[in-house]
């Protein structure tokens, strides 16, 4: 027997379900708080801030919408309703293919962003304008409004609970063009950051073992030196995001692909298949914990307003 065709176990729905349900809170207060230290408290507000708040509001979607869509159905199949899973099938991958592309896009605007500033600082004002910012930002969307309806219109309902059909043919595009090909530009330009950073070093060490300069050139020199450090660890942030959402996001499309193009389905079992996916969709409770791991003004901002809470009660 086909291995997609049994129903998930009891054991399996409450897993999902507990899983989910913890990401749902953690999530949504993570990212809504995300949301709020870079509009409101972040007081180095540039250009990338905006692209930050933009992958947590797609992160928020995915924790206030995604997440909860999933529970509602694992919980109707719990109770033995399993003929209402059809159109929450459907919406839930479209919903899952469309945070994915959103989130990947954003990564590759944002690493983008970031090369310019660091290879062009002194052309970055004039590159990365206000207006430009917003055509990314609203091309993020489209990208992911796009594949939402591209999968949404061409998926059919399978009779197992969780598992849709979807179309090989489109899914194997929108993968390539809104998963595999921003992927690969965003590796490129962090390999040309990383060595940008390292002949940057390289400059920054043999300048202060050369001979002394004046005091008006040290001090034009040292806030060089303090503005591209600035931005390097800004990078380094923004690397740990992209290295997390690969490792989360990664195993789900290659056994999607082993799956439905190499076996043709059947090979891979169910479980293993639900599990990528919500490892997948997991990616957008970590970026909140990784910027209050290596940001101190988003730590401190957060223990302010967790005291103002707890004074108010």
């Amino acid at each position: 027997m086909n291995s997609t065709n049994e129903f998930p176990s009891q054991s399996l729905l409450i897993f999902l379900i507990t899983t989910e349900s913890l990401c749902v809170a953690i999530g949504v207060i993570g990212n809504l708080f995300v949301i709020l230290y870079n509009a409101r408290w972040n007081t180095d507000k540039n250009t990338t801030s905006y692209f930050v708040i933009n992958l947590a509001i797609s992160d928020l979607v995915v924790c206030g919408i995604s997440f909860p869509m999933f529970i509602a159905e694992e919980t109707l199949i719990l109770m033995g309703k399993n003929d209402v899973y059809g159109l929450s099938c459907k919406l839930n991958y479209s919903f899952g293919y469309a945070t994915l592309s959103t989130s990947v896009v954003n990564l590759m605007m944002l690493t983008i962003d970031r090369y310019i500033c660091i290879a062009l600082p002194l052309k970055y004002p004039h590159i990365v304008t206000q207006r430009k910012v917003s055509i990314a930002l609203v091309s993020v969307w489209i990208t992911g409004i796009l594949n939402f309806f591209m999968i949404f219109f061409t998926t059919r309902v399978t009779n197992v609970p969780l598992i849709c059909d979807v179309n090989i043919i489109v899914a194997s595009v929108s993968t390539i063009l809104f998963l595999y090909v921003p992927l690969g530009v965003t590796i490129v330009f962090n390999v040309k950051i990383v060595q940008i950073a390292r002949n940057q070093g390289r400059k920054i060490a043999a300048q202060a073992s050369s001979l002394q300069t004046s005091d008006s050139t040290a001090t034009d020199e040292l806030s060089s030196r303090k503005n591209f450090s600035q931005q390097i660890k800004l990078f380094k942030t923004i690397r740990v995001v992209f290295g997390c959402f690969l490792f989360c996001v990664t195993p789900f499309p290659v056994i999607c692909f082993i799956e439905f193009i190499i076996c043709n389905r059947g090979c891979i079992s169910k479980e293993i298949i639900l599990i990528t996916g919500l490892l997948a969709a997991t990616n957008s409770i970590i970026n909140a914990f990784i910027y209050g791991i290596r940001d101190k003004e988003f730590r401190r901002s957060f223990k302010h307003l967790f005291a103002q809470c707890c004074e108010r009660r």
